[in-house]
């Protein structure tokens, strides 16, 4: 993987400060300093490191979105060669995705059960199909963001389909197999998503 990279930021007597040190305005473009409302002068994105105190505290990360939500959101920025960009907005809207995975598989549980199936059924699995074999090229050739944006199409796909005229077995058995694909990505998730299953 590349380099972690976020923003800097001096104060005027040009010391550094921690991203913790500071807040923004509503267009994200100003900083001040928490303590004292001094103006903040915002420096370029660079490596993550302690002498330039651009770091973000893994451990308050994971104890605010979980470990699957930063996972999922440094795999999703870019491919393994290039740096990633931190941005907390990232991390926010991985998180927003965990949720909807984890509400998509109780929609599914808790769906009232159909008599028949109509033609439906056939588009489903073959677009479902297609996009695990996808999905599978894209892990095999490691390009993770690949597959991100893969499992969103394929969340988009479940969504899209609860509606229709899909008996519940089709859409388990479809959901179990891109979850199966999802664990390497947000283990915790994907297991407790199959348990439920």
């Amino acid at each position: 993987q590349g380099m972690v990279c976020h923003e800097t930021y001096r104060d005027k007597n040009n010391n550094w400060l921690y991203p913790d040190e500071i807040f923004k305005d509503e267009t994200n473009q100003k900083a001040y300093r928490l303590t004292d409302k001094s103006k903040v002068l915002i420096g370029p994105s660079e490596s993550m490191s302690k002498s330039k105190k651009n770091t973000i505290d893994p451990e308050t990360m994971i104890d605010k979105y979980g470990a699957d939500a930063i996972r999922w959101f440094i795999l999703s920025d870019s491919p393994p060669e290039k740096d990633i960009q931190w941005s907390d907005v990232g991390v926010v809207s991985a998180n927003k995705f965990m949720q909807k995975i984890w509400n998509l598989s109780y929609s599914i549980t808790k769906r009232i059960d159909l008599e028949e199936e109509t033609t439906d059924k056939e588009d489903f699995e073959s677009s479902i199909k297609s996009l695990i074999y996808k999905i599978d090229q894209s892990i095999e050739n490691l390009r993770f963001n690949v597959s991100i944006a893969l499992f969103y199409e394929a969340y988009n796909l479940f969504q899209k389909n609860l509606k229709k005229k899909i008996k519940n077995q089709t859409l388990k058995t479809s959901f179990i197999s891109i979850l199966k694909l999802m664990v390497p990505f947000v283990p915790h998730l994907g297991y407790e998503c199959l348990e439920r299953l």
